[in-house]
């Protein structure tokens, strides 16, 4: 009943090239090899309520990896 992770993808920090990993895979672009890549965030929309008003915030982050 252990469910699966889903794969993130991920954008290589030298040629763009998008890849698409999983838990226990090796942080590398399967294109150039480059060792550096940035997590692709899913756009999500937070609503913050105060008695006053509403506060909507559109977020969108790029995390970066590197491997060691």
């Amino acid at each position: 009943m252990d469910q699966q992770p889903e794969p993130v993808t991920y954008v290589c920090g030298d040629c763009g090239q998008e890849n698409t990993l999983k838990s226990g895979d090796v942080i590398q672009c399967r294109e150039c090899g480059y060792r550096i890549l940035y997590k692709k965030r899913t756009r999500r929309v937070l609503i913050y309520h105060s008695p006053s008003n509403y506060v909507v915030v559109d977020s969108l982050a790029v995390v970066q990896y590197e491997a060691r």
